[in-house]
């Protein structure tokens, strides 16, 4: 698919580096896609999520807020199990193994040093917040999530529940920083099944309000002892 975009692109005189730049950077893209849609085990994913993850894989800096549970970029593969199995119904084991491997192939892909800045902020209730799965699942994540917050290029803080209320974040939200020539930043928002795209003005608000999120909540390196204590000392119901 690239080469021939390339090819396609001599053909017809278009040596501009920006706009030739803009549509081999599609060509990219549309070939990736396919799989995350062609897996026969895979889901029909909505429009609006296939959006969300092209954003996911182009970023350069991904800034996300957690108010139920644990950002998607920051998940292991168990707790990704819980939510699916809580979340899809009557979803089958190999849609649940589809799950989590799309999850771990996107981890992977942010590990890959593309992106050069990770900033997340939890609510203090999601790291006691059970999902379900294996008795371990919550401690893992927990475990997972203070080793995390200890590196230099993924950050993670945890917001208190004596931290003022910063209008608007009552659900989940992710602004993804995009290279040019795309627009700077890109909102995304929880939206039933699907997610909300924004642009913009909107986009610029959603940046600011996780601002206000950031400088609320505890530094990095408490958020860490926190989450490393709870997940030594966290109740355990399998059941919940």
């Amino acid at each position: 698919m690239f080469d021939k975009v390339a090819a396609l692109l001599d053909l017809y005189g278009v040596y501009d580096r920006v706009e030739r730049d803009h549509l081999l950077g599609l060509a990219r893209q549309v070939f990736r896609l396919p799989r995350w849609q062609d897996d026969f085990v895979g889901p029909d994913l909505d429009v609006s999520m296939l959006d969300f993850l092209w954003l996911e894989s182009v970023a350069q800096r991904v800034r996300c807020y957690g108010p139920v549970l644990v950002p998607e970029p920051l998940r292991t593969s168990e707790y990704v199990e819980a939510v699916v199995r809580r979340e899809v119904k009557d979803v089958s084991d190999a849609q649940v193994g589809w799950w989590v491997r799309a999850f771990r192939d996107r981890r992977q892909a942010l590990d890959n040093g593309r992106v050069t800045s990770v900033r997340a902020v939890l609510a203090e209730s999601v790291l006691r917040r059970q999902v379900g799965g294996l008795t371990s699942t919550l401690p893992s994540q927990l475990d997972h999530l203070a080793k995390l917050g200890r590196s230099d290029r993924i950050q993670v803080r945890v917001l208190p529940p004596e931290a003022g209320y910063v209008p608007w974040t009552d659900g989940w939200f992710t602004v993804f920083e995009l290279p040019e020539p795309y627009p700077p930043q890109v909102a995304c928002t929880g939206h039933l099944h699907g997610v909300a795209v924004h642009e913009g003005p909107v986009a610029e608000e959603y940046s600011g309000m996780f601002d206000q999120l950031w400088d609320a909540a505890s530094m990095a390196s408490e958020s860490a002892a926190l989450t490393g204590r709870l997940a030594n000392h966290v109740p355990i119901d399998s059941t919940s």
